[in-house]
């Protein structure tokens, strides 16, 4: 609840207005400024149904105060109309205006508060799209796809033709060092190296490391 203080003053803005209505307090005497500013202060705490109907109550204290110090409106002959002071009308035209729109604001405060908040209903289904199993649409689409075809180059280097070639360059030193192989492509050293783990487990061959990660080297046991 907003609780407005300034002067004799202390209570809410519905009781102010009342105070101003009844005479009690006079409306030149009300510190607009310092009035809104205490209300602003604390309206975030407000529900929304407080929050509608605080700005009419303000609007009203503005109303008030405007009044007080508006001028009635002299009865002057039709010759001297000419010679009225300027913005006399269109002062309290802006009076009539800020009547109307607090009676608006608090018709409105009004009918919002008969309004419930009700969740949507839910959209209708399209009854026309019937679900589809998986296998019918596999069987839709398969005509559009593309059809993969691999195409495998036949086979002219294997692990028997690197073991040939393997035997031949050692036959005469008897150890090399992997790396000084007559292989120059990856997938040659690679077939190479298969062929050395199967001529290995055949006795046929040994292989030297000194450490982790290290050269390999290949050394042909005689009589192979």
């Amino acid at each position: 609840m907003i609780t407005l203080t300034f002067d004799r003053f202390s209570g809410t803005p519905k009781e102010l207005s009342e105070q101003v209505h009844k005479g009690k307090i006079a409306a030149k005497d009300l510190p607009v400024l310092t009035l809104t500013e205490q209300a602003l202060a604390q309206v975030q705490a407000l529900g929304l149904s407080e929050r509608s109907e605080l700005l009419p109550l303000l609007a009203e204290l503005v109303l008030f105060k405007l009044r007080a110090f508006a001028k009635r409106p002299q009865v002057m002959p039709a010759e001297d109309e000419e010679e009225a002071p300027e913005g006399g009308p269109a002062f309290l035209e802006t009076l009539i205006a800020l009547e109307e729109a607090i009676a608006f604001l608090e018709q409105r405060s009004r009918e919002r508060a008969r309004v419930l908040p009700v969740p949507p209903s839910p959209l209708p289904k399209d009854r026309r799209l019937r679900p589809m199993p998986l296998q019918m649409l596999v069987r839709a689409v398969e005509p559009y796809a593309r059809r993969a075809e691999l195409h495998l180059e036949p086979e002219t280097f294997g692990l028997r033709e690197a073991w040939e070639r393997i035997k031949g360059f050692l036959w005469g030193m008897g150890r090399a060092l992997f790396g000084h192989l007559p292989f120059r492509t990856w997938g040659e050293q690679t077939v190479a190296f298969a062929a050395l783990l199967e001529a290995k487990k055949q006795g046929e061959v040994e292989l030297l490391q000194e450490q982790n990660f290290g050269a390999l080297e290949v050394e042909l046991k005689s009589g192979s």
